[in-house]
């Protein structure tokens, strides 16, 4: 390749430019940035306190699982990620394998499989790949079994358990390594494909691509107007974080029977006390007031749950118009849309619903983003830096940061926020603010940054802001941003595809509904105008997944959306020799991971052979953990839990793992050594 050939100059070029500084020098401290909030929040809540201790209590209780065990934190409890070892793999199953290559189902992962893709010499993949295995590492879910009802005043769903093709009667692992939610109100899509839309519909994570078969809004919430339940259109923005926290729960990989419905889930947890089977830590810095349990001698008394209902919570944090009505019921077609009726009279059946069962997902959804938006990690080492602490990094670290910018690391890891794919981003006014004002996003705006036109290694196309192919795996094993919304668009008999580029092309063609187009960002106007390579009308997505934030990354291994690097000088390698399949993902990954174009575009070619500048890196990306995560203080103390840990291999029972409740003074209190990195791995080996 043609940048081994100037790796020295680069490099010397490299050590001359990056002296040290005294000062900060690329980026800025999390604590100047807004959190993202839904502009129409007071439309529907009305004690955002309540609804932080609402959505606390669910995201933690372990209930909300048909199995009665996996809670949305069961895959959530390690700075915000998992940090799991056994039956966590996935044979690729969106890339159509069902078989195992780093393991098998019950496998016990070591530091020896990392990282997946493995090359001879790490810094030039032309020298030969050693292993090159598509396994995923996430997180172990649910058993598949048929959703039957639920039980009320049971935890377990009733179920038909199913033979899994590729699980067999072990728990399901999700296609995707499971990424933190600390930070994850910044980003403007969640979830790696961006299918959490901006957009909360109420219901679903696809925002307005929920339509009927006529293109028209599917309405699944009902509102008392006037005394009568109505169906209405539920669209909020800024609100991705809810969006993304009604997928999970009705998932047949993570925490759903096959066939579970939102109405059923929300019936099933208001006859439930809250998190009833685990401890609440007497000074959890959210639900501590509520907790039954007491301090003894320091440690919490072995007395689950919190003093409370869910129904009496969702009263306090909501406004009655999506609860109170008790004259009528609600029940559900097989689209999920509702009809309603008269109260009978008498006990309701479980296909019958109160309001506040039927409104169950969108309490849910709002809930979860408001006690998510509650765990900022903006007191890093990196942030005191930039907030005028000049000896909260070390030399190693200041050195590491401004490689970070030089090497173009900071073009996509952009802003405080460190990606692009951010709210602030993807919502700044167009329009220069007057002088000595800051430009700042407009929440009732369509995104006005999405998309834009990029060189790849051929050509120009059209991309979605921050969702890149890097070439992690080939193109070929996950679709990424390129994948759909399960929803019809009439006007092309095909599913809504994720990708706003694609969306931006139905739109200026008149190929979407108009109910779709309003929230659809426009193609950029004369996006040819500047450059002077062929440029296909093409909208590159395919295997593209949303740049992640960095902060805690030291924490939250294995790393990228395939979980297949345990380290970070894995990760820093990967970047170092542009990609694991860079030819053969051609012609659509990013130019600047291209080793054959200029240093300009791609100057991360001087970290080849540099061990200094590697280790340097490394030390940087280690000075992006704010201790109050590592230490899990307040806001990041929480319940007990118990978390599935695959079989044992000699009684060949399942083997299940208490995470104690740990309190608002965080884990020194309790008796806990500090947070680790996944397998608690020297991140400077490669």
């Amino acid at each position: 390749m043609k940048r081994f050939h100037r790796q020295g100059k680069i490099i010397l070029a490299a050590v001359l430019g990056l002296a040290l500084l005294p000062g900060p020098v690329w980026g800025q401290s999390l604590k100047t940035v807004q959190v993202p909030e839904p502009p129409t929040l007071s439309s529907f809540v009305r004690d955002k306190a309540a609804a932080i201790q609402l959505g606390k209590a669910l995201f933690w209780d372990m209930q909300v699982g048909s199995d009665g065990v996996t809670a949305c934190a069961s895959c959530h409890f390690h700075a915000g990620a998992d940090s799991r070892t056994r039956a966590q793999l996935n044979p690729d199953t969106l890339g159509g394998d069902a078989t195992f290559q780093a393991g098998g189902r019950n496998t016990n992962l070591g530091r020896s499989k990392f990282p997946f893709v493995k090359f001879v010499n790490p810094d030039d993949p032309s020298a030969g790949v050693l292993r090159d295995w598509n396994d995923v590492v996430s997180s172990q879910g649910v058993r598949l079994t048929l959703f039957t009802d639920i039980v009320p005043g049971n935890a377990v769903d009733a179920g038909v358990s199913q033979r899994d093709p590729v699980f067999r009667f072990q728990r399901r692992v999700e296609p995707r390594n499971t990424p933190t939610m600390i930070n994850a109100v910044f980003n403007f899509a969640n979830f790696w494909d961006g299918r959490a839309n901006n957009v909360f519909n109420g219901a679903n994570p696809f925002g307005a691509m929920d339509t009927d078969a006529a293109g028209n809004p599917n309405k699944r919430i009902v509102k008392n107007v006037a005394g009568v339940l109505t169906p209405v259109l539920i669209r909020i923005r800024n609100a991705s974080l809810a969006s993304q926290a009604t997928g999970p729960p009705l998932s047949d990989f993570e925490m759903s029977w096959r066939g579970r419905t939102w109405p059923k889930v929300g019936k099933k947890m208001l006859s439930l006390a809250p998190l009833a089977q685990q401890v609440v830590h007497p000074q959890d810095s959210v639900l501590g007031l509520l907790a039954n349990s007491t301090l003894v001698n320091g440690v919490p008394s072995n007395v689950p749950g919190i003093n409370t209902t869910y129904e009496a919570l969702i009263k306090k944090a909501f406004f009655g118009s999506y609860w109170g009505n008790t004259t009528q019921i609600v029940t559900f077609n097989a689209e999920g849309l509702p009809t309603v009726l008269p109260h009978p009279g008498r006990p309701l059946t479980t296909d019958e619903y109160t309001q506040m069962e039927a409104n169950f997902s969108l309490f849910f959804g709002l809930a979860v983003q408001l006690y998510e938006a509650t765990l900022i990690a903006d007191d890093t080492p990196f942030d005191r830096f930039q907030d005028g602490f000049p000896n909260s990094l070390t030399p190693e670290q200041v050195f590491g940061m401004q490689i970070f910018d030089f090497a173009q690391c900071s073009v996509c890891h952009a802003g405080a926020e460190m990606t692009a794919a951010s709210v602030a981003n993807l919502l700044l006014n167009p329009n220069p603010p007057p002088p000595g004002q800051i430009n700042v996003p407009d929440p009732t705006k369509n995104p006005l940054n999405a998309i834009e036109q990029m060189p790849f290694t051929v050509g120009e196309g059209l991309y979605d802001v921050d969702f890149v192919h890097i070439s992690v795996v080939r193109q070929s094993n996950d679709p990424g941003r390129g994948g759909t919304a399960p929803f019809i668009n009439p006007r092309t008999a095909a599913e809504y595809p994720l990708s706003w580029s694609v969306l931006g092309q139905l739109k200026r063609d008149g190929l979407l509904p108009p109910s779709v187009a309003a929230f659809t960002p426009n193609l950029p106007v004369g996006f040819q105008a500047n450059f002077t390579r062929p440029f296909p009308d093409r909208a590159v997505n395919s295997g593209a997944m949303k740049v992640p934030q960095l902060r805690n990354i030291d924490l939250t291994g294995p790393y990228f959306h395939n979980g297949g690097a345990a380290t970070l000088m894995q990760v820093v390698d990967f970047y170092t020799r542009g990609g694991n399949f860079r030819f053969g993902n051609f012609p659509d990954i990013t130019e600047a991971m291209d080793g054959d174009v200029p240093a300009e575009v791609a100057p991360v070619g001087f970290l080849i052979g540099n061990t200094a500048a590697q280790r340097a890196l490394v030390a940087f990306l280690q000075a992006l953990t704010d201790p109050r995560v590592k230490e899990e203080q307040a806001p990041f103390d929480h319940p007990q839990l118990f978390v599935p840990q695959g079989i044992d291999p000699v009684t060949r029972i399942e083997v299940i793992n208490e995470i104690p409740p740990v309190g608002a003074g965080g884990r020194i209190p309790a008796g806990l050594l500090p947070l680790q990195p996944f397998l608690n791995v020297n991140q400077f080996s490669p």
